[in-house]
């Protein structure tokens, strides 16, 4: 082998090992979110009423915020919201794949699609999923935020992640979930709900949309 050519490998192991060290331990300031507490319980005509998250789940996910709340409308119509932010920063934890959690509570995957969820003219591409559980038939919607991106698909989203760690950004996250009865009523009303709910929700994140 020439110089030349030993030279030449020689950097790029270099440049290799470097860019390797610096993405391994290298971590950017995480951005902070808005405070959930102050997140509104009266969205157009629906109210809300916030519900308590157990310890244990807040102690396996431990994320950085969180809020949760069943809204009512008056025709007695209910959607359940949870959403959820990660901190870059925090050592261990992060959203949980509703693919391997909702089976592990006992609910049935009994079909999945896709969705758009509309926000000030573009489209959030949410996954869809019709869960049962004993007589219990209810619809959820839900996706994932990152810097890269909106999307509802587990391997999109680590990659949006190893995106984040190559270009030097943070590896923030969240989590928006929306839940409801199935049935045309409730479906309807859920529909109408996200987008504007969907819109409050964003003032709360910290990531540019």
């Amino acid at each position: 082998m020439d110089k030349k050519a030993f030279a030449v490998i020689a950097g790029i192991l270099i440049v290799t090992f470097a860019l390797t060290t610096v993405i391994q331990y290298y971590r950017p300031a995480s951005q902070t979110a808005g405070n959930f507490e102050n997140f509104p319980l009266k969205i157009g005509d629906w109210t809300g009423q916030k519900q308590m998250i157990d310890q244990q789940t807040m102690e396996i996910l431990n994320p950085k915020e969180i809020f949760a709340a069943s809204y009512t409308n008056p025709q007695g119509l209910k959607i359940q919201v949870l959403f959820d932010f990660f901190s870059a920063e925090a050592a261990f934890g992060g959203p949980h794949s509703p693919r391997n959690c909702l089976p592990g509570s006992g609910w049935v995957i009994s079909g999945s699609s896709e969705n758009k969820i509309n926000l000030n003219g573009r489209a959030i591409p949410a996954g869809r999923f019709d869960l049962r559980l004993n007589k219990s038939r209810q619809v959820m919607d839900f996706w994932y935020v990152t810097y890269y991106g909106e999307t509802s698909n587990d391997y999109v989203f680590k990659l949006y992640q190893m995106l984040s760690s190559l270009t030097f950004r943070p590896r923030d996250v969240a989590f928006v979930r929306f839940v409801t009865v199935q049935d045309p009523a409730h479906q309807e009303a859920l529909k109408q709900f996200e987008t504007t709910c969907t819109q409050e929700i964003y003032k709360f994140l910290p990531f540019d949309r």
